[in-house]
């Protein structure tokens, strides 16, 4: 019997522990409020597409005219609404990013079917739907912004009050936990979370426990000051990173590093 209420407070541990690891998520979502001249729209049937795989979600809007997509990956995306009797709407170039949830409300107007009205050249999104607040790096500041051994945590060096303070000899990419030695908004080193794809790699001692490379990583959201009460476990800032998911189109590179120790000037300390 002791031995059954044991594994028994076991199994409950585990289940509250993941279940609180569920909750943090890279991904993002999308909503908003189909309207016309006279109101909301009930029953548009909405459309999100990836523009990089194509790959599309459908929903409807409800009695209110709100529409709802969540758990989106983060990508550029196409919106259209259709409802018979009314042009269709179609909006591009929506760039999501990691854990960013976005309200989009448009207006459908009267008019054939065949017909499309076309949105572009709109003002950016402003995040509005949740507290969290950050910087992201994207893919074209993973590829153009030099760094230290290639390390995609020295990036979060970008955003105000976040500061590298490990030795610089360990910022190479076989190493798997000097690169994460960043203070982030006043805090502790050893007091940030670390998660790629939603999933935490933070080890027992506060640091990354995994050392993703620049070709894995499609961006990274540094949140240092004020973030989701989802992410937590952290008294200093959060990296948030998304792996490459891949597209519809053929995409690779390559590097090499070299050391030329034989060119490096040794400093010889005389002896005393």
């Amino acid at each position: 019997m002791r031995v059954r209420a044991h594994l028994t407070l076991i199994l409950l541990t585990i289940g509250v522990y993941t279940g609180g690891l569920s909750a943090q998520s890279f991904q993002g979502g999308l909503r908003g409020t189909v309207r016309d001249s006279d109101g909301v729209v009930p029953g548009v049937v909405v459309m999100l597409v990836n523009e990089h795989t194509d790959v599309s979600r459908t929903t409807a809007s409800n009695a209110s005219g709100e529409y709802s997509f969540p758990a989106v990956d983060p990508g550029p995306y196409r919106l259209m609404a259709v409802l018979r009797g009314y042009h269709t709407f179609e909006r591009s170039g929506i760039q999501l990013n990691t854990q960013q949830f976005i309200t989009l409300d448009f207006k459908l107007e009267l008019g054939k079917l065949e017909e499309t009205i076309t949105v572009t050249g709109e003002t950016p999104f402003i995040d509005t739907s949740t507290a969290s607040t950050g910087s992201i790096i994207d893919a074209s500041a993973l590829r153009s912004i030099p760094t230290a051994g290639r390390s995609v945590f020295l990036l979060a060096n970008l955003e105000p009050t976040v500061q590298a303070v490990g030795n610089a000899h360990w910022n190479r990419m076989q190493d798997q936990v000097g690169n994460s030695a960043v203070a982030m908004g006043g805090g502790a080193v050893r007091a940030n979370n670390y998660l790629v794809d939603g999933f935490p790699v933070t080890d027992l001692q506060n640091r990354a426990s995994t050392n993703p490379s620049m070709e894995a990583v499609q961006e990274l959201k540094v949140q240092v000051h004020t973030y989701d009460a989802e992410m937590g476990r952290t008294g200093g800032g959060v990296i948030n990173m998304t792996a490459k998911a891949g597209t519809n189109e053929f995409h690779g590179s390559g590097y090499a590093v070299i050391r030329p120790e034989s060119l490096v000037e040794q400093l010889l300390i005389p002896k005393l």
